[in-house]
């Protein structure tokens, strides 16, 4: 092999050396860990859907829920458009508190597992740090009998009125009303730290049902409720 030849192999892998690493920065896998709350509304019109008596108040209280997650990046450095997609765990959680004149109170807390997928698409203003994520996730409801029941109504105060047992209202929840896929949209604010941070501030809406009414004997009705999710998270991510 001549020198000229020897010369041109040179040059082409120093050429080539030099560019493949801004073309892996492009590409990132990153974990992300996070904290977030949770709330799912309307499911007093599940369990009173008419008015049968009144001087009762409900009130839905926002539950706390982890989120963690691994995801690929792809960002050009300088480019005002990016993408994100990969594999996640949450969880949609929510309380209904009931009080009414007699006292009685109760508390309806369902929370259900998920994993799945997610997709947003995300834009840099000012091509790096700041940026702006739309897009939505879908998963699986991994205990689809995740819901609990807290109550007096065993006090012996209300004992005129036969109620049925904690214990039993809750084992009739858990059979009758069930959690159900979550298909949500979503999207919020993040912030790119060097090359290795991200801390992100999102919002999902779920699109269908949270609770599905089964066919039951104590007036449960069907109704449409849609959990909501706020979600902080940070992650790390890794150059390929």
């Amino acid at each position: 092999m001549n020198m000229i030849s020897k010369n041109a192999i040179l040059a082409i892998i120093l050429l080539v050396s030099t560019h493949l690493p801004a073309q892996n920065t492009s590409f990132r896998l990153g974990i992300r860990l996070g904290y977030g709350v949770s709330v799912n509304k309307d499911m007093d019109k599940i369990l009173v859907p008419e008015d049968y008596y009144s001087n009762y108040t409900f009130k839905d209280k926002w539950q706390l829920t982890p989120t963690v997650g691994v995801f690929a990046q792809y960002h050009v450095d300088g480019s005002i458009i990016g993408v994100e997609g990969g594999f996640s765990y949450w969880q949609k959680a929510s309380q209904l508190v009931y009080n009414d004149n007699k006292e009685l109170n109760y508390k309806v807390t369902p929370r259900y597992n998920y994993i799945g997928v997610s997709a947003l698409l995300k834009i840099y203003p000012w091509r790096k740090g700041f940026n702006i994520s739309i897009g939505g996730r879908a998963g699986a409801n991994l205990n689809g009998k995740g819901i609990s029941y807290e109550s007096n109504q065993e006090d012996s105060k209300f004992a005129n009125y036969h109620f049925a047992t904690v214990a039993e209202t809750e084992r009739l929840m858990k059979e009758k009303l069930t959690g159900q896929p979550d298909i949500a949209v979503g999207g919020g604010f993040g912030y790119e730290i060097g090359k290795h941070w991200n801390i992100d501030l999102r919002y999902f809406l779920g699109l269908n049902s949270t609770i599905k009414t089964e066919r039951n004997d104590y007036n449960w009705a069907e109704h449409s409720t849609h959990g909501q999710n706020i979600e902080l998270s940070i992650s790390y991510l890794f150059k390929l």
